[in-house]
């Protein structure tokens, strides 16, 4: 019996100790987060942040959590993941409203504002931005912003220069600056919409000397300027230099669903690990209750509890590997596809929004030229050579997954083969919409919809692997 205490004891110790170790407080994890998104490493952000949050909730640290909501709505939408920002925003707004916290309240609907815009959907975004309008008690900076934020929705969707001038100036007259660089550029463009050039220029000027010409940002609005006088050889130019430099942001695009996975991975890991704290504490407290009973009983129940458990540990962790091989695999070769996919098309695809402007507001006598030249990139975007190209580097990454689909479903017109080879190659709804020209994301949402119960109806030796994709 004196021989069996001393182990138990000690192992009892450990474990106490084991499931105390190695916590990171949900504080140090925001500020990590932090310290990664103002670097511009917003992939590890989206980790440290999401840790910060799963930690904060878990401790219950109400004062953190809308902190942490509202930074991981700036890092999706840095990244381009606008529903993933609105999301988190609109957790932050939830908070806000619970509190009573109206500066918390007008924050989260600005990064709401700005999720919807870059989706698309202006009409939602400017009413965010009046909601925060009509709050009396808002700061004139926050003001300021709102106002800047549907001065932009008017010169990019509406197409009313005049209105985005007025309401640009009276954000001025409020803050005296702008926060972000798109809004400098389009309140220039604004001025030179409404006969303001001198001004225009004068702003633009300013933005040069502080070393910001060399943006894509700058090079598309000054692109469209010089399109509104009439230079369209210097507007193509500024245009192409403008696509040159967002390559580098269609290439975060296509690693969205990257990161998403590895955000949802991190939380499946962390759930697991919460586990087995737990499990590790129950053992411990029940070991140190048997011993009081009885040493010798509590020692030979605590090994078979430990055998018991590095057995499922060791089931559970070659199960995790299994996951994370498949998911990286498949990962990977998404990844790959997509980025050859970039590659084949989107440098025509970046020119003909461009090229439609500038033949809306060319001269009668040179939109001759500019709509062959549009309808150039269009016919090269919709060639069946590279649709074939593209889906002969599906088959060779995904097993011949294509051809098999091709084989198995016969009546589809080619639109659908297009479309789902954009499934299968890990696309995104929005890059999906943009990519078949489709009216909405719900209209991307239906269209797999009806596409999956075809497959999970039909007894095709494929259908799982199918499924697995869409």
């Amino acid at each position: 019996m004196r021989g069996s205490r001393f182990p138990v004891g000690c192992l009892c110790l450990v474990v106490l100790a084991l499931s105390c170790h190695g916590n990171i407080s949900p504080e140090a994890l925001y500020e990590q987060g932090m310290s990664e998104y103002a670097d511009g490493r917003l992939d590890d952000a989206v980790v440290s942040l999401t840790r910060a949050l799963d930690e904060a909730d878990e401790q219950r640290d109400a004062a953190l959590i809308p902190h942490i909501f509202m930074a991981l709505a700036d890092t999706y939408n840095n990244t381009y993941y606008f529903e993933e920002g609105y999301a988190a925003a609109d957790s932050a707004l939830q908070e806000g409203l619970r509190s009573g916290d109206i500066l918390l309240v007008a924050d989260s609907r600005e990064r709401m504002a700005k999720s919807l815009t870059g989706l698309g959907d202006w009409q939602r975004a400017d009413s965010l931005y009046a909601s925060n309008l009509a709050e009396s008690a808002l700061p004139t900076e926050a003001q300021a912003r709102a106002l800047a934020g549907q001065a932009y929705i008017f010169v990019r969707y509406r197409e009313d220069p005049a209105r985005a001038a007025a309401l640009f100036d009276e954000a001025l007259r409020l803050s005296a600056t702008f926060e972000n660089l798109e809004h400098w550029t389009a309140y220039a463009y604004s001025l030179a919409a409404t006969g303001r050039a001198t001004e225009a220029e004068a702003v633009f000027s300013d933005l040069k000397e502080a070393g910001l010409a060399e943006s894509w940002i700058f090079q598309e609005w000054k692109s469209r300027l010089t399109a509104l006088q009439g230079d369209y050889r210097t507007a193509w130019q500024l245009l192409d230099l403008s696509a040159q430099q967002q390559r580098a942001g269609v290439m975060r695009l296509f690693r969205q669903s990257a990161v998403k996975a590895q955000r949802d991975y991190y939380a499946l890991q962390s759930r697991e690990a919460r586990l087995h704290e737990r499990s590790r504490l129950i053992i411990g407290l029940l070991v140190i209750a048997l011993l009081v009973l009885l040493l010798s009983a509590g020692a030979i129940l605590f090994r078979i509890r430990e055998k018991r458990n590095r057995t499922e540990r060791a089931s559970l962790l070659d199960w995790a590997a299994s996951m994370e091989n498949q998911r990286d695999a498949l990962s990977l070769s998404q990844a790959r596809l997509r980025s050859d996919y970039a590659r084949l098309y989107r440098s025509y695809f970046q020119q003909v929004g461009r090229i439609n402007e500038i033949v809306q507001a060319s001269p009668d006598k040179e939109r001759g030229v500019y709509y062959q030249l549009s309808r150039m990139i269009k016919d090269i975007r919709l060639d069946k050579r590279g649709q074939k190209q593209f889906e002969a580097m599906i088959n060779r990454d995904l097993d011949g997954i294509m051809q098999h689909f091709r084989e198995d479903y016969t009546g589809y017109q080619e639109d659908t083969y297009r479309f789902v080879s954009y499934v299968f190659a890990g696309f995104d709804a929005p890059s999906i919409r943009l990519l078949m020209d489709m009216g909405s994301e719900a209209a991307v949402y239906t269209k797999k919809s009806g596409i999956k119960k075809a497959i999970a109806a039909s007894d095709s030796p494929w259908r799982d692997r199918y499924l697995m994709l869409l």
